[in-house]
């Protein structure tokens, strides 16, 4: 018997349903900054970039260290309103940002 479809996950920060296999893992507080295997949460590979191209790692330590603070994120607000309504099937690369905050 051949195996099924990967059942979707959402991602954990937008929303979106994707396969387990496409979706990464983030340390919400970051391993340099003292996190663990329990701060790790699933996100697609798009807000998991823009949150890496906005903060930095000192800035996720002490401002955001879990998914949901980072969902009331002023700066990445309107990245979520947009990025909620794009299929999942869609890729786009994000830019770094001028200055990280």
């Amino acid at each position: 018997m051949t195996p099924g479809p990967e059942p979707a996950r959402p991602c954990a920060l937008c929303e979106r349903p994707f396969p387990l296999g496409q979706l990464t893992k983030h340390h919400c507080k970051p391993q340099s900054k003292g996190g663990t295997a329990d701060d790790v949460e699933r996100l697609c590979s798009q807000c998991h970039g823009m949150i890496h191209a906005t903060y930095t790692n000192n800035t996720l330590a002490a401002l955001y260290p879990t998914v949901g603070q980072l969902r009331v994120a002023p700066e990445l607000g309107p990245f979520l309103r947009w990025v909620r309504n794009q299929p999942p099937s869609r890729k786009k690369k994000n830019k770094q940002r001028r200055r990280k905050v």
